[in-house]
């Protein structure tokens, strides 16, 4: 099969690689549509911290079931699938008290393992979800990104009323913010430093948006709650300022969600920890998020596509994630697919 290889940063091949083989419990999927995520834009670039080279990364994934294992029970060839691509062992502590996005020996589909920017994977049966029938394979792919958000946002414990501050409006942030707006009544505040992202919130329903390079945010927000402060804060920037940010932007009993990803150091004043009685939560892949992400998009048809800014063709993948990296004011997804090979 084709494979688009990624032997070092800023270095990726087309390459013809062996086409896996299917276990008793796995099913073969032709891949039909693959999004460019952030992760694989800095795996690209070498700024992530979980990559690993060489690799075939990809894993917000889409595709049709070619081949199944001789144990698959539920699964069948034809079938139009997501694909969930975060594997936890189903062993350690996290995966026995329910937490296994949180799975200390996780084989994430992308990084770990082979990814789908390759004309075939292989997927253990559980990890697969059929689409409906009237979902394209370009909304499918658009599934993985959407769980992160949802699974944020159970992380918040959104009540009714709460004014919730999303710092970070890339993809998981707007993720996050058209599912607030469309099944929670909050007031949500958007904050970013691109003005055409914070456009694209404004569509989406964010009630107040901040450009950070235009205020003092921490005044800003003192402003426009009153001195109350954010009941809920998001982090989805992944940026050290940003997470340090939180918890003088959250009330004082209220709740940070950390979706960003670092691999540097942040510091919280520790007297503001107990003084605020804050509640700090992580957040990674997502639990049992999939089939609400393939409702809700399948509800919300013309929100799902308003995500895509461009579908290209798996060979310009190298185009797509230069564009991705490059120009943040003009990308929420690109998605590449996948045509057959005679």
């Amino acid at each position: 099969m084709l494979a688009a290889v990624m032997e070092k940063p800023f270095s990726i091949h087309f390459k013809e690689v062996a086409r896996p083989q299917v276990g008793p419990h796995d099913v073969l999927v032709r891949i039909k549509a693959a999004g460019i995520c952030g992760s694989d834009v800095h795996f690209y670039d070498g700024s992530n911290p979980y990559a690993n080279y060489p690799q075939i990364f990809g894993h917000e994934l889409s595709g049709i079931i070619e081949e199944v294992g001789s144990q698959v029970k539920e699964r069948k060839v034809g079938e139009r699938v997501v694909v969930e691509p975060a594997i936890p062992c189903g062993r350690c502590y996290p995966c026995r008290v329910g937490k296994p996005n949180a799975c200390g020996n996780i084989d994430m589909i992308g990084s770990v393992r082979p990814g789908g920017f390759a004309e075939f994977l292989l997927v253990p049966e559980a990890h697969v979800h059929v689409m409906p029938d009237e979902m394209s394979f370009e909304i499918g792919a658009l599934c993985e990104p959407f769980t992160i958000g949802r699974q944020a946002i159970q992380r918040a414990d959104i009540q009714p009323g709460q004014t919730v501050t999303i710092l970070g409006m890339g993809p998981i942030g707007l993720t996050i913010l058209a599912q607030l707006k469309q099944e929670h009544d909050v007031n949500v505040f958007a904050v970013d430093v691109v003005p055409e992202r914070l456009e694209i919130s404004r569509r989406l329903g964010a009630d107040v948006l901040i450009n950070a390079k235009d205020v003092n945010l921490l005044a800003e927000m003192d402003r426009l709650t009153g001195g109350e402060g954010s009941n809920i804060v998001i982090e989805a920037a992944g940026l050290p300022l940003t997470i340090e940010q939180t918890i003088h932007l959250v009330s004082p009993g209220g709740r940070i969600v950390i979706v960003g990803l670092t691999g540097k150091d942040v510091t919280f004043p520790g007297q503001l920890l107990t003084k605020k009685n804050i509640e700090l939560f992580g957040t990674r892949h997502s639990v049992n998020q999939f089939p609400e992400v393939l409702r809700f998009l399948s509800q919300n048809r013309e929100l799902a596509e308003s995500f895509i800014t461009e579908v290209m063709p798996f060979q310009h993948i190298e185009s797509a994630l230069k564009k991705a990296k490059n120009h943040p004011d003009k990308v929420v997804k690109i998605v590449l697919t996948y045509q057959a090979r005679s």
